[in-house]
């Protein structure tokens, strides 16, 4: 399998930063690193998703965010699949993601799958899209 890729270092530094909030025991969570890398490779999901998740204590209030009124098609399909990695409490099909995406966004959903399936390592900051 190949590593997982940030879309540029910006985006390595956003998650990084997010990353080193969380507990040891939350870093650790497939889940909580493929929210994080998703929601930090887009500047406007993550505006909208800092409001709902606290690295601190873990908690995410996806339900409220899912309720917030969003016009950007590509924002709400990936504020959808935000909460399909986190706990699955989302319907979203692949057909969604393929035809609301433009391919730098599909390549950021992409690779939060695999972190989500396959985690995160050392490695992986070192690489680009």
């Amino acid at each position: 399998m190949n590593p997982v890729c940030f879309l540029d270092d910006q985006h390595n530094k956003r998650y990084q930063m997010i990353l080193k909030r969380l507990s040891t025991r939350n870093r650790a969570k497939t889940p909580f690193q493929a929210i994080l890398f998703l929601a930090t490779g887009n500047l406007q999901l993550m505006q909208l998703f800092s409001d709902y998740f606290f690295p601190e204590t873990g908690d995410f209030f996806y339900q409220e965010m899912l309720a917030e009124p969003i016009d950007d098609r590509m924002i709400d399909v990936e504020r959808q699949l935000l909460v399909q990695l986190y706990n699955g409490r989302t319907t979203l099909t692949i057909i969604e993601i393929i035809d609301q995406l433009n391919p730098k966004e599909l390549k950021l959903v992409l690779g939060a799958i695999q972190v989500r399936m396959f985690g995160t390592d050392e490695e992986l900051g070192e690489r680009k899209i």
